[in-house]
């Protein structure tokens, strides 16, 4: 519907007249503030305020001695008509304190709350409104006993100094990785155009800590060949334990096997028992293609210390789903538990055990040309033997 002309300024009005029926506060020049009902309202220009107070009473005011105003609402309106009559004791307070607490006053509670122990400092009842608790014979805030125990707000909760140093901490890295994940899609970019060799140079120049997640990010996502080679590279120059897990992740996960062996190429130059124990472990995934990767890994690194787990892995099943019939195909079966008529494909597990040449391979090489192929047992008594062991239970050999 379409407002009528002039209803924009009756509803400012309107306003005006609920405001100055309701009352106003009048914050004044020198820090002090008058309440109550102003009756010149249209006056203009504006050369006084002459204000009705709450008690009944008229004061008159200079234009410059009001420097803000501010409407009450009728709440606010309520509340110092009822300030005004209070009596300056325990129970009026009180009284008031709880008819500020039910009309949502919270800032006009506490005033109250907080007169009501400058007249009694025990008063239990107001104590435990304003959050205080007795510890050890005193009133205390909950803030002031956290001070006390060396605690701090921080990010809404009370947290130990060492805790916001790591906070802080932790926030500064993260927001220097994320400015490594900018910098790194602008090199990248750059490695496809004109400024190719400037986006080279800058990424082999990258030695900042910070910069390995992205790296990492990129490595994994970034399928130019050339592009990961110095990703690599750069991740190999940082040489953090951050940046040699993502170069031992991907000798293993990646697809290329140009970029395994590059990883590898850079992880082999030193003794990293960790990543060592990290490909014996990947021997046991249930993949058998990382198995195999994992056995790769293991040949290039050349510690023997890994001979063991290698015999355990030669020879591995593995679960896979087998999936018989064709969508919508119908099949006649007979035999126990048959119902005479099948629909469609059917989804089986099956267990398949596989014999793992990388891991043959890789015990090849690090046992020096021993050679016993897929036997399991027979590789399992020769290390025994070599290291002066008891042989395995024979159970296991079966």
């Amino acid at each position: 519907m379409a407002r009528p002309v002039g209803y924009g300024c009756l509803a400012s009005l309107l306003l005006l007249c609920c405001a100055a029926a309701l009352g106003e506060v009048f914050e004044l020049d020198g820090g002090g503030r008058v309440i109550g009902r102003l009756l010149n309202p249209n006056e203009s220009p504006r050369q006084s305020y002459v204000i009705e107070t709450l008690s009944g009473g008229q004061i008159t005011l200079a234009a410059d001695q009001v420097v803000k105003r501010t409407a009450l609402g009728r709440r606010e309106t309520e509340y110092e008509k009822l300030r005004a009559a209070c009596p300056d004791t325990i129970d009026g307070h009180w009284k008031l304190a709880k008819w500020c607490r039910d009309n949502y006053l919270s800032p006009q509670r506490k005033v109250h709350l907080n007169r009501i122990l400058q007249l009694d400092p025990d008063h239990k009842r107001a104590r435990a409104a304003l959050g205080y608790s007795r510890i050890d014979g005193r009133w205390m805030t909950r803030a002031a006993l956290m001070k006390s125990q060396g605690l701090r707000l921080y990010q809404g909760r009370w947290r130990t100094e060492q805790e916001i140093k790591v906070i802080e901490r932790t926030r500064k890295q993260k927001k220097a990785r994320n400015r490594w994940y900018g910098m790194l899609k602008r090199y990248s970019g750059w490695l496809d155009d004109k400024k190719h060799e400037q986006g080279r140079r800058a990424i082999l120049a990258i030695r900042d800590p910070s910069a390995v997640e992205a790296l990492d990010h990129f490595l994994a996502k970034d399928r130019r060949r050339a592009a990961q080679a110095l990703y690599i590279e750069a991740l190999a120059r940082i040489n953090t334990p951050d940046a040699v897990k993502a170069l031992a992740i991907c000798a293993i996960e990646d697809d290329d096997e140009e970029v395994r062996l590059l990883c590898l190429d850079h992880l082999k130059k030193e003794k990293r028992p960790e990543v060592v124990a990290y490909f014996i472990r990947m021997l046991g995934d249930k993949d058998n293609v990382i198995v195999n990767r994992a056995a790769v890994a293991l040949a290039h690194m050349k510690d023997k210390s890994a001979t063991g787990p290698l015999i355990e892995a030669l020879v591995t099943q593995h679960k896979y789903k087998v999936t018989s019939g064709k969508p919508g195909e119908i099949g006649i079966g007979f035999g126990p538990g048959s119902s005479g008529l099948s629909v469609g494909s059917r989804t089986r597990i099956v267990w398949i055990t596989k014999k793992n040449q990388a891991v043959l391979d890789a015990l090849v090489s690090l046992t020096g040309g021993v050679n016993f192929g897929f036997d399991a047992a027979a590789w399992r008594r020769w290390y025994a033997q070599r290291n002066k062991q008891a042989p395995p239970d024979a159970r296991r050999d079966a």
